[in-house]
């Protein structure tokens, strides 16, 4: 392990998925290379490389799987599960991180869902969530994160989506009534890589952890606080905002509402980890957008 032979040496980290908005989220998290040495591998490039000899701890310290939430949806994530399989089973194989998410969850519990939860989402995307998330602990030494509703303000991001149909006039109609706790990646890479770090130097703590924001919030609530913000900066956004008043009415009297939120107490406990407010993120992403400087 390199911490015995150089407690100065980064921890040399392979990053599956890295041209995703969390696996760019995580390798641009540090603005300098000292504590990390990075193999980043793409999308296109993970089933080649899970099958290398390079995920080794010979050559290896960790391994992150930001690969699985942008793609078990995609027909070749089943090649992905049976080389994981594999990966894991190696006596060699590195510690290793995979990120997973709320979605594996169906959204039926009245409080937020603890890691002892057992996943019972019927998705077909959650369905391989859950079985690469078992794979992965199938042994000891290994931790799944799930986290929030993530956003980055990139591409099809749902805060860009947003953004967009006001910029476009296009009407904005959401009816989904699910409550949860956005997210954004950056948030996600700052715990993740504390985890790794510590783990590197000697923490124990293996599993299931929780991690998402403080402040849980509806869907309808959550397109709100986009416009709110937007509004400062677009005269568009504050007459979607006005209009929206009907369809939110009408989703505050549903009664069938899904909670997707994480308790966050496990990672708090056994890594001293807290929760952040997604707020301020949001309103910084939505200012650049806008091309605005920062105050």
């Amino acid at each position: 392990m390199t911490v015995q032979e150089n407690i100065n040496a980064p921890v040399r980290v392979v990053l599956l998925g890295s041209d995703t908005e969390l696996g760019r989220a995580i390798r641009q998290y540090y603005d300098n290379d000292y504590d990390f040495d990075w193999l980043e591998v793409p999308c296109h490039e993970v089933l080649s490389q899970v099958s290398s000899s390079v995920l080794d701890q010979q050559y290896c310290d960790a391994i992150i799987d930001a690969y699985s939430l942008r793609s078990a949806s995609q027909n070749d994530y089943d090649q992905y599960l049976e080389l994981l399989g594999a990966l894991i089973q190696r006596d060699t194989c590195p510690q290793f991180y995979m990120l997973s998410g709320v979605q594996v969850f169906l959204g039926e519990k009245e409080s937020s869902y603890l890691e002892t939860d057992e996943p019972d989402a019927r998705s077909r995307f959650a369905r391989r969530l859950m079985e690469a998330e078992q794979k992965v602990l199938a042994a000891d030494k290994h931790i799944v994160l799930r986290t929030g509703w993530l956003f980055s303000g990139a591409q099809d991001d749902f805060i860009a989506n947003t953004i967009n149909l006001v910029r476009s006039g296009a009407p904005i109609e959401f009816h989904d009534t699910a409550i949860g706790c956005p997210t954004p990646v950056s948030d996600v890479a700052r715990v993740l890589l504390s985890v790794v770090k510590q783990r590197h130097y000697g923490a124990l703590n293996t599993g299931v952890y929780h991690y998402c924001c403080s402040e849980e919030i509806s869907w309808m609530g959550l397109v709100e606080a986009v416009l709110t913000t937007a509004s400062q900066f677009d005269q568009k956004a504050q007459s979607v905002l006005e209009h929206m008043g009907d369809t939110a009415n009408a989703l505050e009297m549903a009664t069938e509402i899904k909670r997707q939120s994480l308790s966050c107490r496990k990672i708090f406990g056994h890594y001293g980890i807290k929760q952040r407010s997604w707020r301020p993120v949001l309103r910084a992403l939505i200012r650049d957008m806008y091309n605005l400087p920062s105050n």
